[in-house]
């Protein structure tokens, strides 16, 4: 995936005046906005083989182990598939919210707040 040319996400996040007030959630919602938007054309969306680019490079320690698992394949594969199709911010969510309930390190986050 061709590097962006934008400044960071923190300093495009920054003049943002209502995030300052807002929780650790919030901003990292902003966050996952922000990224989507710096990958998608000019419709505001991406095309599958975008997405797959995307979550490859930005989402590997949540995907890493996950490449046997039936769900993983069908989210993957579906991305191989219909390449014109697009993806908006919403199923792109949904699809990152996915992969992080299946992912290895999400359980491993939540063995950690269950010993805390």
């Amino acid at each position: 995936m061709p590097k962006c040319s934008r400044p960071s996400v923190e300093k495009q996040l920054s003049p943002v005046k209502a995030l300052r007030k807002c929780t650790d959630l919030e901003k990292s919602v902003a966050t996952i906005a922000v990224i989507f938007n710096n990958h998608t054309g000019p419709d505001g969306k991406l095309s599958k083989a975008q997405a797959k680019d995307l979550l490859l490079a930005q989402f590997q320690k949540f995907i890493k182990g996950q490449e046997l698992k039936p769900k993983y394949k069908e989210i993957i594969s579906d991305l191989d598939e219909d390449k014109d199709r697009k993806i908006d911010f919403e199923d792109f969510m949904i699809m990152l919210t996915s992969l992080t309930i299946m992912s290895d390190l999400m359980h491993e986050l939540q063995c950690i707040t269950v010993k805390i």
